[in-house]
């Protein structure tokens, strides 16, 4: 745009440039991505087999990605005392969560045949990378996530109506969208493992408590109504249907855009109704 308008002014078809520089950039908004109601996740579950139930368990439960599951090993489970220990693959994070009852009852249904907790039907890992070699000699790796195809074909078992995107990793998006709404971002960067907050995590020496309350609270959420035992969750009440949980995200039906939340304790906790701050 600079070299033509000055192209312009050169030759004398405008008299003034105007000033480009101070024309700001647009901001790109990234548009919100899917996440699953209640009623969508006891669908899926209906559906799926022994090791994808308990892989979309741990999706919720923990957050979990397809990578989580792939690299998942018996040694990292303690089902006795319902916890799994398994630092973030892409970060380095740690992870010490709990289990919930209905994660630890899929786990023990999936049979051992190894390390790994899950193996694909021919005993591959369900990500795996592997070098194909050209016909002209050279060589390609290719790696394979039979997680997400396997998840795909659920999906279309369902006949749910899905949006583009939608995918395994959906879970992983609903997990955090309902510990969210407990209002204590560094716990939800625990439970995800995500380097987000790096800054702040270092003065934070302890968030094991609020990380076990948060994941409980999404339990909750997703048992209501079939559970009468449960003590009531001492946060907000979570979302019902879609359209809340994507206000939960900042987003309303028709892509209207809400007003971000101010980022520290005072205003989380007033946002989201929590009397604990941090």
């Amino acid at each position: 745009m600079k070299a033509m308008f000055h192209w312009a002014r050169k030759n004398d078809v405008i008299e003034n440039i105007p000033n480009v520089d101070a024309a700001s950039k647009g901001k790109i908004v990234d548009e919100e991505r899917p996440i699953f109601d209640a009623q969508q996740i006891r669908r899926i579950l209906a559906a799926a087999d022994a090791k994808m139930q308990a892989m979309i368990w741990l999706g919720l439960n923990c957050g979990f990605g397809c990578t989580d599951c792939a690299k998942l090993e018996w040694k990292n489970l303690n089902l006795d005392h319902s916890r799994v220990v398994l630092p973030r693959h892409k970060t380095g994070v740690p992870r010490n969560l709990p289990l919930w009852p209905e994660s630890v009852q899929a786990l023990k249904q999936v049979p051992r045949s190894g390390p790994l907790v899950f193996y694909t039907r021919e005993g591959h890992p369900w990500i795996r990378t592997y070098r194909r070699t050209r016909r002209d000699g050279t060589s390609k790796y290719t790696t394979v996530n039979a997680i997400s195809s396997m998840f795909a074909r659920l999906l279309n078992r369902t006949k749910m109506h899905t949006p583009p995107g939608t995918g395994f990793y959906t879970l992983r998006r609903t997990a955090a969208t309902l510990a969210a709404k407990s209002g204590d971002p560094f716990a939800v960067q625990r439970l995800l493992g995500d380097a987000n907050l790096e800054m702040a995590t270092r003065y934070v020496q302890d968030v094991s408590e609020q990380t076990d309350k948060v994941i409980e609270n999404s339990r909750k959420y997703l048992n209501q109504g079939q559970d009468n035992t449960q003590s009531k969750c001492d946060c907000p009440q979570l979302p019902h249907s879609s359209d809340e949980l994507e206000a939960v995200c900042g987003t309303a039906r028709g892509g209207v855009s809400q007003p971000p939340v101010p980022f520290n304790s005072d205003s989380l906790a007033s946002a989201y109704g929590c009397t604990t701050r941090l």
